[in-house]
C-alpha cells in the first residue's frame, strides 16, 4: 500500500472512532453497531404456550392472545440499549404494528398499554408507524418471566436514532404488558 492510501485509511478509521460509530478499531465493531440499529426478521418457531397473556380491547370486543399466537405473527430481533442498567441486550417478538393490525387497531390514533400493576402509557400511532417497536416475548432467545419484566414488554429500537433517547419515550417502555386498548387521546409531549 502506498503511504498516502494508508494515511487516508487511518484517518477514516480515526474519524469513525471520534464520532462514535465504531467503539473500537476493527470490522467487528462496525458490524456490532449495525446489528444494534433496526430489528431484523428472524425465523423462530412460536413458543408452544396457548395460555392467553394479552387482551386487546377493540371496537368489536376483547381479543385474547397467547405467546404462541403473538409469535406466529412474525418474529423480529433487535439488539438495543435501554434506559435501565443491566437491561441492554437482545429482544425478540412481533412488531407492535403487526399485532395492532391483526387485532384491528392498526389505524388507531393512539393506544393505551397497561401493565399487570396497572401502570399505563399512551402510545401514538406515530410510534409504531415510524419505528419498528417490538412487543417482546423473549430476551436473548428465552421466554421472559415476570422476574425478567415479561412475559410481554414494549421495546423501542433505541439505537436507531437519538430521538428515541428523549425522555418522552422512556415511559412508553412498558413491561409486564397485559392489555392494549384504543385511546381517545394523544400523549403529552408527542
Amino acid at each position: 500500500m502506498k503511504p498516502f492510501t494508508v494515511a487516508i485509511a487511518a484517518l477514516s478509521a480515526l474519524a469513525l472512532i471520534l464520532v462514535g460509530n465504531m467503539p473500537e478499531v476493527g470490522g467487528v465493531a462496525l458490524v456490532q453497531a449495525q446489528e444494534r440499529a433496526a430489528p431484523v426478521r428472524i425465523d423462530l418457531p412460536p413458543d408452544g404456550s396457548a395460555t392467553p397473556v394479552l387482551t386487546i380491547a377493540t371496537p368489536r370486543g376483547n381479543v385474547a392472545y397467547s405467546i404462541a399466537q403473538l409469535e406466529a405473527l412474525g418474529m423480529y430481533r433487535v439488539r438495543t440499549a435501554t434506559f435501565w442498567p443491566g437491561d441492554d441486550g437482545v429482544y425478540e417478538g412481533p412488531l407492535l404494528a403487526d399485532v395492532l393490525q391483526h387485532a384491528g387497531l392498526g389505524d388507531a390514533a393512539a393506544v393505551k398499554v397497561t401493565a399487570v400493576d396497572e401502570f399505563s402509557a399512551i402510545m401514538p400511532r406515530e410510534d409504531w408507524s415510524r419505528w419498528p417497536v417490538i412487543l417482546a416475548t423473549r430476551r436473548e432467545g428465552r421466554p421472559m418471566t415476570a422476574r425478567s419484566k415479561g412475559p410481554l414488554r414494549i421495546i423501542y429500537p433505541r439505537d436507531m436514532s437519538p430521538v428515541l433517547e428523549e425522555p418522552v419515550y422512556r415511559l412508553r417502555w412498558i413491561w409486564l404488558v397485559q392489555r392494549i386498548e384504543q385511546s381517545g387521546r394523544l400523549p403529552a409531549g408527542g
